[in-house]
C-alpha cells in the first residue's frame, strides 16, 4: 500500500475541497496519513481545507475518538495510547496486549463501542481484538488490556460467505458525546467484497448490508481511510467515511447510508493514501 506525504503541493490541493460539505458544519475530523505517521486535524469537516497537521512521537496503524471522555486514541502491535488532537503529542496507555493479541493485514479499523465504552480493533488480516480502557467497569481485571476475540468471517448463506473479508473501516452507532449508549450496531466496509457490512462485535461474524456505491454505480474500494458516525442523540446517526478507490489517486470524503452502502461525495480531499479516520462533535 502507498501513502502519500503531505507535501506543501496537496495540502494547497486541498483548498479546493468541501464545496459539497455545506450542512455538515461543527463536526471536526481526524486522519492519519504518511503511514500513519502524521496526524491531519480538520477543525471541520464541512471545511477540510482548514487544517492542521503534526507529526506523531511514532507511527499508529488507527485512530478513534472515545464519546465519553472526549478523547483520540491511537493503536498499533503493542501500544494504545491518547493522541492530543491540537499538538499531536501522544502518550502511552501502557497497555497489556494478550499474547495472541496482535494486528496483521495493510490496513486496521478502530471504533469505540459506546455502550460498554470499549474499542474495537478489526484488521484486513481478519483480526478482532478489543482495548478495555483505564477505569473500565469497577474493578474489572480486563482494564487497559487487549484481548483477541473470534476472527472476522462471514455468515453462513450470506451473499459473500466464500470471500475472505478485508474490513479496513468499522464504525459504531450512538456516539453520544459525555455518555455512553443505551445500544449500538457496529458496521464495517470490506475492501475484498466492496461492502457495507455489519459485524457481530465478539463473534466476528459479517453480514452484508449492500454494496458500496456512488451515484447508483458499485465502486471498487482500495483498502485505505476509514469510517466513524457521530451522535446527537440516541438513534441519531451520521455516518462519515474517506473512502478511495482502486486505481484513483485521490480520496474523498463521503457520507454512508447504512441502510444500503450508498455513498455520497462531500468532497475531493486533493490527495490520497490515508490510513485512518475519526470524527467528533463540538464538546
Amino acid at each position: 500500500m502507498t501513502y502519500r506525504i503531505l507535501t506543501t503541493a496537496s495540502i494547497l490541493a486541498l483548498s479546493t475541497a468541501g464545496a459539497h460539505a455545506a450542512g455538515h458544519a461543527g463536526n471536526m475530523g481526524y486522519a492519519l496519513a504518511d503511514d500513519g505517521a502524521t496526524l491531519v486535524v480538520m477543525a471541520d469537516i464541512a471545511s477540510p481545507a482548514d487544517l492542521q497537521t503534526f507529526e506523531l512521537a511514532s507511527p499508529v496503524d488507527a485512530i478513534a475518538w472515545r464519546p465519553v471522555t472526549g478523547e483520540l486514541l491511537g493503536i498499533t502491535n503493542g501500544m494504545v495510547g491518547t493522541i492530543d488532537p491540537m499538538s499531536g503529542e501522544m502518550t502511552d496507555l501502557e497497555a497489556s496486549f494478550g499474547d495472541d493479541a496482535t494486528l496483521s493485514g495493510d490496513a486496521v479499523a478502530f471504533d469505540f463501542n459506546n455502550a460498554i465504552d470499549a474499542v474495537r480493533a478489526l484488521s484486513t488480516g481478519g483480526d478482532n481484538l478489543v482495548y478495555f480502557p483505564v477505569g473500565f467497569g469497577d474493578n474489572d481485571d480486563r482494564a487497559n488490556t487487549v484481548v483477541r476475540m473470534t476472527d472476522l468471517a462471514y455468515a453462513e448463506g450470506d451473499d459473500n460467505a466464500d470471500a475472505t473479508p478485508m474490513v479496513f473501516a468499522n464504525a459504531y452507532t450512538n456516539a453520544i458525546n459525555g455518555e455512553t449508549a443505551g445500544s449500538t450496531f457496529q458496521y464495517g466496509i470490506d475492501a475484498e467484497t466492496d461492502s457495507l457490512v455489519s459485524v457481530a462485535n465478539n463473534e466476528g461474524t459479517l453480514e452484508t448490508i449492500g454494496a458500496i456505491t456512488v451515484d447508483g454505480e458499485e465502486v471498487d474500494v482500495a483498502p485505505m481511510g476509514g469510517f466513524d458516525i457521530v451522535s446527537p442523540s440516541e438513534d441519531e446517526n451520521a455516518a462519515y467515511a474517506i473512502l478511495q478507490m482502486e486505481g484513483a489517486d485521490n480520496a474523498g470524503l463521503y457520507m454512508i447510508d447504512t441502510d444500503t452502502g450508498a455513498a455520497t461525495m462531500l468532497a475531493d480531499l486533493g490527495m490520497g493514501g490515508f490510513s485512518g479516520f475519526a470524527v467528533s462533535m463540538p464538546q
